[in-house]
């Protein structure tokens, strides 16, 4: 079965350098942009998390919160999340639970890069998920999207 626009978002707990996030908890209180990515420290994954700490600002202004996810280890998270300076929590999805529900889980990287917007009553807005996982989507589209939920 496949995740669809209009669809509630799976709800889902998961660990992270800032402790246990729950999707649900966003709800009523601010959208949730979902960037899956496929590991810390990789060049690609680097520069898409330091466009979003970049554009951190932008994106509380559209009233969404930001949840990096991957199947990275906590602890390799909190490296990570420290030397890029992030304002945003990396979730852990070690056994890929949360990847699978999304349609995203890989054999090869763990995780495709994949990007979910979800509004404020848990809906899912926007998805895309990543064809090769060489590409990224840039930062103006998603906050294009998110536009279009505060309008």
């Amino acid at each position: 079965m496949s995740l669809e626009i209009g669809q509630p978002a799976p709800d889902f707990t998961l660990p992270s350098d800032r402790g246990d996030i729950t999707l649900s908890r966003y709800q009523g209180k601010t959208n949730v942009l979902i960037a899956f990515y496929p590991a810390d420290f990789s060049p690609l994954c680097t520069l898409e998390m330091q466009c979003f700490a970049n554009d951190w600002t932008k994106f509380r202004e559209l009233g969404a919160e930001i949840l990096g996810i991957n199947s990275d280890s906590v602890q390799k998270h909190s490296d990570f999340s420290k030397k890029l300076g992030l304002e945003f929590p990396l979730l852990s999805d070690r056994n890929k639970e949360v990847a699978k529900k999304y349609g995203v889980d890989d054999l090869l990287l763990g995780t495709k890069r994949a990007y979910f917007i979800i509004d404020i009553k848990g809906i899912l807005k926007y998805k895309h998920i990543e064809f090769l996982p060489v590409f990224k989507r840039d930062d103006t589209e998603l906050l294009a999207e998110l536009r279009k939920i505060a309008t």
